[in-house]
């Protein structure tokens, strides 16, 4: 499958990829097709660059010039003119006062510190902020891109971690009657299919999983009674979509 060729998905690839959330071998073959796709590597630099934007959201501060003048006198880089300076006592001169303990005694040490925490905690949220708005506008985990019996894409399968489950969003214009739903499979390299749950006959379901079944390569949807499959052994009805796992974690 072309991402170029589904700017939607590749567009939430792009910025998983950005945010740094998609790892492993999902990660590693995003790349690959980045080096030989323009279209792919163009949907990363673009989330990159507006991901890059986030340290704007703190104001830019310019310190006045007696704030300047202080720090240089405490560290020593220039000296202070006696005569416009009010009376002080005599520097203390011990070798074990050097100048890291003096800029560790100093007040200015102590608010440029706070002020550089301030800056973290701003951008922390602003980060969380676009993580936030990431989440709501897709999943977070791209598992699957299903196609029916045309090479169409059908259906889009990924995975919620934070609410273990998986979340099934269709694509086709299938028709089912009342007696029929959808039902989506993992098929193991090698036994025997697995349900993975009833979708029904919503546009998008949520299908509750302990945990993303592991080494499983391919998934597939079959046409099924209410309730699902009565066959032990797989789908009792046709298999209308299926396609290969592009997730590392499935």
């Amino acid at each position: 499958m072309k991402l170029a060729s589904h700017p939607d998905l590749l567009d939430r690839i792009a910025a998983q990829y950005a945010l740094g959330v998609l790892r492993g071998g999902a990660r590693r073959r995003l790349e690959q097709l980045a080096r030989e796709e323009p279209a792919v590597r163009a949907a990363i630099h673009r989330w990159q660059a507006r991901l890059a934007g986030v340290a704007e959201l703190q104001a830019a501060a310019e310190p006045v010039d007696k704030v300047w003048c202080g720090i240089e006198d405490r560290l020593g880089w220039k000296m202070a003119d006696p005569a416009s300076q009010p009376d002080r006592p005599a520097p203390d001169t011990r070798p074990a006062d050097g100048w890291w303990q003096r800029l560790w005694s100093a007040p200015v040490f102590w608010r440029g510190a706070a002020a550089a925490m301030a800056m973290v905690a701003v951008l922390a949220v602003g980060i969380g902020i676009q993580l936030a708005r990431q989440d709501q506008a897709a999943p977070a985990e791209v598992l699957a891109v299903l196609n029916d019996d045309r090479a169409q894409p059908a259906m889009l399968v990924s995975w919620d971690a934070g609410a273990r489950s998986l979340i099934v969003r269709r694509l086709d214009h299938l028709a089912l009657s009342d007696q029929q739903v959808l039902q989506l499979w993992a098929l193991p390299a090698g036994g025997k299919p697995q349900s993975l749950g009833v979708i029904g006959r919503a546009p998008e379901a949520r299908l509750a999983l302990a945990q993303l079944p592991a080494a499983v390569p391919a998934l597939a949807v079959s046409i099924e009674p209410p309730g699902g499959s009565p066959n032990a052994d797989g789908p009792s009805g046709p298999v209308v979509f299926k396609g290969p796992v592009i997730h590392s974690r499935l």
